[in-house]
């Protein structure tokens, strides 16, 4: 009889220790869903804006212009962070490893997305860190020469390029295996068995110095407020362009795809980290749908000659997704040629 009360006792204990743990994880899991439940208030304090490239660059005018705006209907000032370097990953690592809560975005751009997790050189393989949230421009990418430059074409210059190997100096905002230039004229090289030079810039205002003054032979970053009265002074001369977006009044120059049949991806976005809540993306959503059609950021985007093309959420995560693909299926070609080459 002893022996069996002791054992009844040691039973009891046990249930209630169970059932005491029980309690504490549905107290943890209310807690939990408390802190994750929709928040009408979000946002509450400054936004973190991580601008992927330096000072002076259409990637920083254009994300400083859409935060600024933005700001208005989110009743929040936007903090603009810029973190330039290795085609947008530097930006990418902080945005990717920030908390998701809403309040550290970034501006997400062709180089970081559908170039460098092919490269080897990103902390990233894939996008699966990151929350894509809304697309607010496209870039337009002209390649341009000094106006006393002794080539008018493209096929002129790709021609003194074949004479001339890696005599070519191409700028570009990053490593050619990194940069959203360097998918395309990487391409160009392998079709018309050339090779240039690249020089890697933080921005395309230091780029627009370097071609100024003669220290590289090519501008090949994107346009911007700077760079077009160079342009309309007969300073600069567009040979052609990387994409399908154009100048206006240099609709007539033939982009590469015109004259290969390829074009540069264009993204130009706003993305967060994985596991953002949905009632954040819902403020985002709402928010950002709102600043694409503010006259204020489209009058600064079109002072930029920077289209203003938006994707909401769905859209821009569509557009990521098959166009991540179409991009590793070129790097892996490109990347295997070059290592046939080395061997």
């Amino acid at each position: 009889m002893r022996k069996m009360g002791v054992a009844m006792q040691r039973k009891v204990i046990e249930n209630l220790v169970i059932i005491s743990l029980v309690g504490l994880s549905i107290l943890l899991f209310q807690s939990i869903n408390t802190a994750s439940a929709k928040d009408p208030d979000y946002p509450t304090k400054p936004i973190t804006f991580i601008i992927s490239f330096g000072a002076g660059g259409t990637a920083d005018l254009s994300g400083r212009a859409f935060a600024e705006t933005a700001s208005k209907y989110l009743d929040q000032p936007f903090i603009p962070v810029n973190k330039p370097g290795a085609g947008g990953t530097i930006a990418a690592a902080a945005v990717m490893s920030a908390k998701p809560d809403g309040y550290t975005l970034g501006t997400i751009l062709t180089s970081a997305a559908f170039v460098a997790p092919f490269s080897g050189e990103a902390p990233y393989k894939d996008l699966a860190g990151f929350t894509m949230i809304a697309n607010y421009g496209n870039n337009v990418y002209p390649l341009m020469v000094r106006n006393d430059a002794p080539w008018n074409t493209w096929k002129e210059f790709v021609e003194w390029a074949k004479k001339n190997p890696r005599g070519a100096k191409i700028a570009i905002t990053g490593a050619r295996s990194v940069a959203s230039q360097g998918l395309v004229l990487w391409q160009v090289e392998k079709h018309e068995q050339v090779a240039f030079t690249y020089v890697t810039f933080k921005s395309s205002a230091e780029i627009l110095s370097a071609t100024l003054g003669g220290h590289v032979t090519v501008y090949g970053s994107t346009v911007d407020p700077s760079t077009v009265p160079y342009l309309k002074e007969r300073k600069l001369r567009v040979l052609t362009y990387l994409g399908r977006d154009k100048i206006p009044g240099y609709e007539t120059i033939p982009s590469l795809q015109e004259i290969y049949g390829f074009s540069i991806p264009n993204l130009m976005g706003v993305y967060g980290p994985r596991g953002l809540p949905d009632y954040v993306l819902k403020k985002l959503d709402d928010a950002f749908g709102k600043t694409v059609r503010d006259p204020d950021f489209i009058k600064v985007m079109n002072r930029m000659y920077t289209p203003v093309v938006y994707m909401d959420r769905i859209q821009m995560n569509r557009y990521v997704e098959e166009t991540f693909a179409k991009s590793g299926e070129i790097m892996k070609i490109l990347k295997g040629e070059e290592t046939k080459e080395k061997k």
